[in-house]
């Protein structure tokens, strides 16, 4: 907006730097921004940098497309097997130590269970759509982050012609990649939890596309209890101290014992150093960088209090709904007597409902009021005294110098500059990453690269033969996969000269130099046309947070951005429009909203439009039939149109299917048209604020709207000076010309009301041509 309105002097400013280029696109506000600053300033420098070369590759041409919107004409790629790159990050190299943590014998057999219902369903998915695209609908994309969007991306366009299986194998998909992820990312519990979650839930249950009824399904269910509960033999046989909760069978994450054997080293470490240099005695830190805000709470607790109570606690918590439950049942028992089979009551399934937690909920690590144990586990004195603190990745300055282990989550508020930022605070001498990633990697590199000399020792901890270990060598492939074809595409890519903007004026701006208020003709001959003034849009403030404004603004049309209160968009002096969405449009006509613009539209401009945006790709109903109702009904969508339609005779209605046809559309309604007024656009209020400050009934303010000679600069003389209708009514001519000051006004209000109505002469209705009885009722009706 500051750069709009020239807030800014942009003559000023030397350049701008775009951080992560890749989100750019052009119809963006950043390209929208740098186009302002590139209009103005010819000198200025852009510079945009990226560090996510694989989405550069999605889709045709993409790199080229965030060059024109960014105004570059220069692209470097800087990968790591580039010599330079390689020789700058070889000369400091951190200290690397990969940890292959293997699978449980149960891990393994949930992770096959998996892996063949993953595959049933793309080949069951693959069977029933022939005739689409689903060569991306792989193994190797499915375990990795973007397969998602990528999947939204490519059937959007079609996904109103889907089948409700398709949609539903989708949706599998994506529930039994969540199940693969949670297999490496979360302890035992927390993932039976889920998979019992899944299977106990009715609805899940019963629209699923077929793989919880297979075999592959029974095995992941029965995998998933034995970690948590144990094998039945050792249940018998413990079966006692397992009620004495002395005794928990559920297994240990590998994970957390490495990460005991990884933090003794350490400590061993530094005994060894400071025993043989006695300079040496700086506290080491150490870095546990995680995924999740769960993961380090439950790393938190077990490194304070053991695998132990961290379990028994999870297991209580997860049997927690089923004591209740049974608590409830003896009572009721108690209270019926001899009564032999009871119902539960509506109280009942409801209290058992709070109590158990969604897949979602899970997967974040969330749990409601009331699973939440009363005794927390951690102990804050406990945690001083071991050297422990939990790290928040917006406030890493708040690490205390005499503690020694810091726990990190990184994926939090989708924030990727946290490992950069904790690491630059905390300047760790160890980094133990639990979860794996190629940007952790990547960041960590430069880390020690820009600190040479320093002591730097990352442990990378990961599960081999798992699909933790195949989604980070996936994206190391990706990402050398996506440098090459970059460097491909950059040794033929044509860039034009003033593709940077500083020769000649905007190019995608030459075919609207003519303005959009001035009449193109070809009978003047040689004369040279008259000189007409700037064209521009008055634009609300609010409708900047959509891409319309930037594409007006591409077309050569001045924008003026203040707040409206009356329309979204002013072309002319007498044309507003009001933009819509259809579902905005829905519920604007539903809550009455719409009536209200309409008004205040009609009041103050001679051709209010109401604009509805679509999107062609995307099918929408206005009706829930084919057929069209006979009759005007209040809920119908199409009826409540119709309705504004006959209301409102000067509104006219525009359908458009994308922005882009919209800004072409508004173009074409400047032609020939005088230039809005800022001043009078922003001294027009609204309806609602002009009844309720004179303090007018609503419904008999319109009806004074109706009548004749009635405008809205004399509708105010009538509702002072009259009470109601029926007093307006009782007024004679004289008392007329008294209150609107004009004969002529006066004489047609009383006209309008003392004529008498006189019915035209029909023939009379005969009530035997109608053989029914109801059609005589209507017939009498009339």
């Amino acid at each position: 907006m500051d750069l709009l309105t020239e807030k800014i002097p942009c003559h000023l400013v030397t350049g701008i730097i775009v951080c992560n280029a890749h989100r750019v696109k052009e119809a963006g506000l950043e390209a929208f921004i740098l186009r302002l600053f590139r209009q103005k300033n010819k000198d200025g420098f852009i510079k945009a940098f990226s560090d996510h070369p694989v989405t550069f590759i999605d889709g045709y041409c993409q790199a080229e497309k965030v060059m024109r919107a960014l105004f570059l004409r220069k692209l470097f790629l800087y990968p790591r097997f580039q010599a330079s790159v390689k020789d700058a990050l070889e000369r400091s190299q951190p200290e690397v130590i990969e940890l292959g943590v293997p699978c449980s014998p149960a891990m393994k057999g949930c992770q096959m269970a998996l892996l063949e219902l993953i595959n049933l369903c793309i080949k069951e998915l693959k069977l029933c759509n022939p005739t689409l695209d689903l060569e991306s609908v792989t193994y190797e994309n499915l375990i990795s982050t973007a397969f998602d969007a990528t999947v939204r991306i490519q059937l959007d366009p079609m996904w109103h012609q889907l089948t409700s299986k398709t949609k539903q194998l989708i949706a599998d998909l994506k529930t039994l990649r969540e199940l693969l992820r949670s297999l490496t990312h979360y302890d035992c519990v927390t993932f039976y939890s889920m998979v019992r979650s899944i299977k106990s839930n009715e609805k899940k249950f019963l629209d699923n596309a077929g793989w919880l009824y297979t075999d592959a399904a029974d095995k992941l269910y029965m995998f998933a209890k034995e970690r948590a509960h144990g094998k039945i033999e050792e249940q018998a046989k413990n079966l006692s101290r397992i009620k004495d909760k002395k005794m928990v069978l559920s297994e240990r994450n590998p994970k957390w014992e490495a990460l005991t054997e990884v933090l003794k080293e350490i400590s061993d470490t530094e005994e060894t150093l400071r025993s043989g240099d006695q300079k040496h005695s700086s506290v080491a830190r150490v870095l546990v960088a995680v995924d999740s805000q769960s993961t380090c709470s439950q790393l938190k607790d077990y490194i304070l209090h053991g695998a132990t109570k961290v379990l028994s606690g999870l297991l209580a918590r997860l049997d927690e709904p089923k004591q209740r439950d049974e608590s409830n049942g003896n009572e009721n028992s108690e209270e019926d007597g001899d009564q032999t089979s009871t119902k539960p009551s509506k109280g009942k399934r409801q209290k058992t409902a709070e109590n158990q937690t969604t897949l979602t909920q899970l997967a974040r690590g969330e749990t409601t009021s009331k699973t939440i144990c009363k005794e927390e586990i951690c102990d804050d004195k406990v945690m001083e005294d071991r050297g422990l603190q939990v790290v928040d990745s917006a406030s890493c300055a708040s690490v205390l110098t005499n503690q020694q282990t810091a726990l990190l989550a990184l994926r939090i508020n989708n924030d990727q500059n946290a490992l950069i930022r904790a690491l630059d605070v905390i300047q760790p001498r160890y980094v133990i990453l639990f979860d794996t990633d190629i940007s952790y990697i990547r960041q960590l590199e430069i880390f020690k690269a820009c600190r040479p000399g320093v002591q730097f020792r990352v442990y990378i901890m990961m599960f081999t033969g798992s699909s933790e270990e195949q989604r980070f060598l996936t994206s190391i492939r990706k990402e050398k996969v996506a440098f090459e074809e970059l460097i491909r595409q950059k040794a033929a890519m044509i860039i034009p000269e003033d593709r940077d903007g500083k020769i000649v004026e905007d190019q995608n701006a030459q075919h609207a130099a003519v303005a959009a208020n001035q009449t193109v003709t070809s009978r003047k001959g040689g004369l040279q046309p008259k000189e007409s003034q700037d064209s521009k849009v008055i634009v609300d403030m609010r409708e900047f947070r959509s891409d319309l404004p930037f594409l007006i603004h591409k077309l050569g049309v001045g924008l003026e951005p203040v707040t409206l209160e009356v329309g979204d968009y002013i072309l002319t002096q007498d044309i507003c429009v009001e933009r819509k969405s259809v579902s905005d449009l829905i519920g604007s006509l539903n809550n009455g909203r719409l009536y209200n613009q309409c008004v205040a539209m009609s009041r103050y401009y001679k051709r209010p439009v109401l604009l509805i945006e679509f999107d062609p790709t995307k099918p929408f109903a206005l009706q829930k039939n084919f057929n069209l109702q006979q009759e005007i009904s209040i809920n119908d969508v199409q009826s409540r149109l119709a309705l504004l339609t006959l209301h409102f005779p000067k509104l006219r209605i525009l359908w458009c299917q994308s922005s882009h046809s919209t800004a072409d559309l508004f173009v074409n309604l400047k032609k020939g048209s005088t230039e809005p007024a800022v001043d009078k656009a922003m001294t027009v209020t609204s309806t609602e604020d002009i009844i309720r400050d004179a303090k007018y009934n609503i419904a008999a303010h319109d009806l004074l709207m109706k009548l004749p000679c009635v405008t809205t600069k004399n509708v105010s003389l009538l509702a002072d000076n009259v009470n109601s209708i029926q007093d307006l009514c009782r007024l004679s001519q004289k008392d007329l010309e008294n209150t609107m000051s004009n004969k002529q006004y006066a004489q047609s209000i009383n006209l309008f009301l003392n004529t008498e109505y006189t019915p035209e002469k029909s023939e009379p209705v005969r009530v035997d041509q109608y053989p029914t009885k109801q059609s005589r009722k209507i017939a009498k009706r009339k």
